[in-house]
């Protein structure tokens, strides 16, 4: 398949606008239930000191509650990588589908997302260990085996998170189940293309960036604009209204700004996968 860095770029927010209706809904749902999770987590939390303080052995219920913290973030965790299956899924150019198949498509993805975060995690873990090993025998050559050594990681990482960007669509487009697979598909997705989704990521990123410092600049410019105008007690009350509406200014742009980066993984997935890939299906 062809890969067209302003096609995609393009399409990206074509996709955005026109299923912005239905992104919302899902990132809004996603939304309640992580505040949900947290409310009963903190609830939870609080229950178990509380009744920690009134035991003889307040120790072991301190641990519970150091367990039930930790099983509270792997669900916020999971729910979260959930919600980017399913805007992901409603965000592909290559099917039609709606609010209600997307999030149920996300939370069936749960336990494949759990799977790869475990995976990745051992990955991980491994190639620390082996770069540890590598990276003293370079040192032994030196300043010089040091800066290249840590040059090569630089480049290394660049290029398997391109390999792997594909990773979150193979798992909701493409209907995969074992993180294996979707580790391997996405490796053959992305063979002979580094070079330009390297590019398209960067320049996607840019875009993000922009957008970012553009809003800070526009808050920054205006607290100036009222402090040059010498009477700060003043313009307070202005300087305050002004806060609150770019900090909802700021939080819309954060939800756009997940809507365009689930959009554009959809999109990136579609140029290399094709319209077949919906129909395929992985054990």
């Amino acid at each position: 398949m062809s890969l067209s860095i302003g096609g995609i770029i393009s399409q990206t927010f074509s996709m955005t606008r026109q299923r912005i209706g239905s992104l919302l809904g899902i990132y809004a749902i996603y939304f309640v239930l992580q505040l949900v999770l947290m409310f009963v987590m903190f609830g939870a939390v609080g229950s178990s000191f509380m009744m920690a303080g009134a035991m003889e052995s307040p120790m072991a219920m301190g641990a519970g509650a150091m367990l039930m913290m930790i099983v509270a973030y792997i669900a916020y965790f999971l729910i979260y990588m959930a919600q980017g299956a399913s805007l992901v899924h409603n965000a592909s150019p290559v099917h039609d589908t709606t609010l209600g198949d997307s999030l149920m498509e996300g939370l069936r993805k749960i336990p494949t997302l759990f799977g790869l975060a475990l995976l990745l995690m051992a990955a991980y873990i491994a190639a620390v260990l082996l770069l540890a090993i590598v990276g003293a025998i370079f040192s032994l050559a030196g300043d010089a085996g040091s800066v290249l050594f840590l040059v090569a990681v630089f480049l290394g990482m660049i290029y398997v998170a391109c390999r792997l960007s594909l990773i979150m669509p193979v798992i909701a487009v493409d209907g995969v189940r074992n993180p294996i697979t979707a580790v391997t598909r996405s490796w053959t997705l992305t063979s002979g293309h580094v070079g330009k989704i390297f590019v398209v990521i960067l320049l996607f990123s840019l875009i993000v960036v922009g957008a970012i410092l553009a809003m800070f600049a526009l808050m920054g410019g205006s607290m100036m604009g009222f402090a040059a105008g010498g009477n700060i007690d003043a313009a307070a009350p202005a300087m305050g209204a002004t806060m609150i509406v770019f900090f909802l200014g700021f939080l819309v742009l954060m939800v756009l700004l997940a809507l365009l980066s689930a959009a554009f993984m959809a999109v990136l997935h579609a140029s290399l996968a094709g319209p077949e890939a919906v129909a395929e299906t992985f054990a």
